[in-house]
């Protein structure tokens, strides 16, 4: 699998999984056949992983399109991320907000994979494939004769 295909899909899979963990925050069950995955209201995490699924959306967007500042994005995206987790896991240990089993394996989970990810950015060959720049159309101009002159 090439650097390109990693990082988006793995992106793509954080972004997704921040956006349910966002709508279940907000007091939505998310029906999975026979059972419902429930979470309590929880606004501010509401908040903050809404803001994680944007973030690495706007990342994987720019990784899919190979875009000059996919490496850039990425890294950013990843970053907020980690801070938003940690923030959500030192948040629920100091006992402001209920605590379930599925948000601290969920925690865990999510910290171990975007620190992973933070740190293969950082490896030279994500960095040299993910600041790829695109090719530019060449652009000739015809050559301009002083005073219209003609031959």
């Amino acid at each position: 699998m090439n650097i390109w295909k990693l990082v988006r899909t793995v992106t793509v899979l954080e972004a997704v999984a921040f956006l349910m963990a966002a709508v279940l925050h907000l007091g939505v069950g998310i029906p999975l056949g026979y059972y419902v995955l429930n979470e309590p209201r929880i606004i501010p995490a509401t908040i903050v992983e809404g803001l994680a699924a944007l973030f690495l959306g706007v990342g994987a967007y720019a990784v899919f399109s190979r875009r000059t500042w996919a490496w850039r994005s990425v890294l950013a995206a990843h970053s907020f991320s980690i801070a938003g987790v940690i923030l959500g896991m030192v948040s629920l240990a100091v006992g402001r907000g209920p605590r379930t089993e599925l948000n601290d394996v969920y925690h865990r989970v999510m910290l171990a994979v975007l620190v992973m990810m933070l740190l293969f950015t950082f490896t030279q060959k994500a960095k040299v494939s993910l600041r790829h720049v695109q090719k530019q159309k060449q652009v000739t101009f015809s050559k301009h004769r002083p005073n219209g002159a003609m031959r």
